[in-house]
């Protein structure tokens, strides 16, 4: 009920049903497409419980919500049904506004990945909590208990062309069932079979030659036959026979399909994150300190403009996927303790009330379930040097994490809580380096100090 009251007032501000246009969400942030923005009322927006910051850019507009969104948004989609007679579906799937290649980039990304994170965060904490039985030495690496509990946290990548051909398949409005199929068809045990060393060797199809790898853990080859299956299957339904669509759309999509992947979007996809892995791989390879820094120092910048999920989607969860690990989400986790950090500052030097009550609000954000936005622009983009303090003492953890190698263990978001998702040989450099971007964030605020005199600083 509190949800759908928040849903309500937000479209009330945003102009109305009849100023939105389409409506989709990511992990934290509700992201409308608006006819006419300058209805909006951000100042309300802002103001509401259960709102915690609006980003205004040209790229579009988004309003944070946190980890609960995906219920806000369910609330919103059935508050615009009440007030509007189009079908929900048909009008999300209709964006008049002109859109940058980058944000609708984004946006797809956004969509075929948000669904899965719940999944992908609960399997990196329960292989986390796994080693760090091992290291600790009260569980047994040869034991079938072990065994078990590493099967149930690592399915998930083993799986991902048939999780993500799921959620490709609801964005590009195409059967799922058939995704999984054409999908599944080429991580079968009869298939890996095929496959001679690390894969590259040609197979006959029809007298054709087929070159075949392992496609476990992939994700381009699953979101490229999705978008080619939606258009095929959009096509037969408009030209065949109604009688005819239960029988022969499957028949002529999963003959065409599972070829078609194995012989060309298969390869493609291979050769495309081989080639990212490789250029991320040499930038990491340069010099892991600069590495750590940069990574660290621009994260934050990344996120305030919502296009962190490229580099999530594109480098870090398939490097996790295919290794078992990553330095790029333990770098990433440093942006988060240096905006809590320079949260934290506030906290000691504001004597504003209301300011002081939001940093704490904002650091157990970051500290419970890793989710920084309210600190960003409830306290980053709001007085500046904030963000500045914040992204200096993320590079400054960055740096450290890169001297020591660390890596991750799972994609999980930054907090307290999932620690344990870097348990291994350097989590206590992640620890440390955790300390240093936190109280790097604090020093630098403190010293940098905020000219605004909304915060009323001592």
């Amino acid at each position: 009920m509190k949800n759908e009251m928040l849903a309500q007032q937000i479209l009330e501000y945003l102009g109305g049903t009849e100023n939105i246009e389409s409506i989709t969400h990511c992990a934290t942030r509700l992201r409308p497409s608006l006819k006419k923005r300058e209805l909006v009322q951000s100042e309300k927006i802002e103001l509401l419980d259960g709102v915690t910051g609006v980003v205004n850019k040209d790229s579009g507009y988004q309003i944070i919500i946190g980890t609960n969104v995906g219920e806000v948004y369910e609330d919103f989609l059935k508050v615009l049904n009440r007030e509007n007679n189009e079908t929900t579906n048909e009008k999300n799937s209709k964006v008049q506004t002109k859109k940058s290649l980058i944000n609708e980039f984004v946006q797809l990304v956004v969509s075929i990945f948000s669904p899965l994170l719940p999944l992908l965060a609960g399997s990196g904490l329960l292989r986390g909590f796994t080693i760090l039985a091992n290291e600790v030495g009260i569980l047994s690496t040869d034991s079938s208990t072990n065994l078990m509990l590493t099967l149930a946290a690592t399915s998930v990548f083993y799986f991902l062309p048939l999780l993500v051909s799921v959620t490709a398949a609801n964005r590009f409005k195409t059967s799922p069932y058939i995704a999984i199929a054409v999908a599944g068809a080429l991580i079968m045990p009869d298939f890996i079979n095929l496959i001679q060393g690390d894969g590259g060797n040609t197979i006959s199809f029809f007298g054709l030659p087929v070159p075949v790898f392992n496609y476990t853990s992939q994700i381009l080859p699953a979101i490229f036959t999705t978008w080619v299956q939606s258009k095929m299957e959009h096509f037969m339904k408009k030209t065949i026979p109604n009688s005819l669509h239960m029988i022969l759309i499957p028949t002529v999509l999963l003959f065409v399909l599972v070829p078609v992947t194995a012989s060309i979007f298969g390869p493609l996809g291979n050769y495309i994150s081989i080639g990212i892995a490789g250029f991320v791989n040499y930038l990491a390879g340069i010099n892991q300190i600069i590495t750590g820094a940069i990574t660290g120092g621009i994260w934050n910048i990344l996120i305030m403009f919502g296009v962190h999920w490229a580099p999530n989607t594109m480098v870090i969860i398939p490097e996790i996927a295919s290794t078992g690990h990553s330095p790029f989400i333990a770098y990433g986790a440093t942006a988060n303790f240096g905006m809590a950090g320079a949260a934290f500052a506030v906290f000691l030097r504001s004597k504003n009330t209301k300011l002081r009550n939001f940093s704490l609000t904002a650091i157990t954000s970051v500290f419970l379930s890793g989710i920084v936005e309210p600190a960003i622009y409830g306290l980053g983009v709001k007085f500046k040097t904030p963000l500045i303090a914040g992204c200096l003492g993320a590079a400054m953890g960055g740096a450290f994490m890169g001297a020591f190698n660390v890596i991750g263990n799972a994609f999980v978001f930054g907090g307290l809580t999932t620690i344990p998702a870097f348990a291994g040989p350097t989590l206590w450099a992640y620890i440390v380096g955790l300390v240093i971007a936190f109280f790097g964030g604090m020093i630098l605020t403190i010293i940098l100090g905020i000219k605004d005199p909304e915060a009323e600083m001592k």
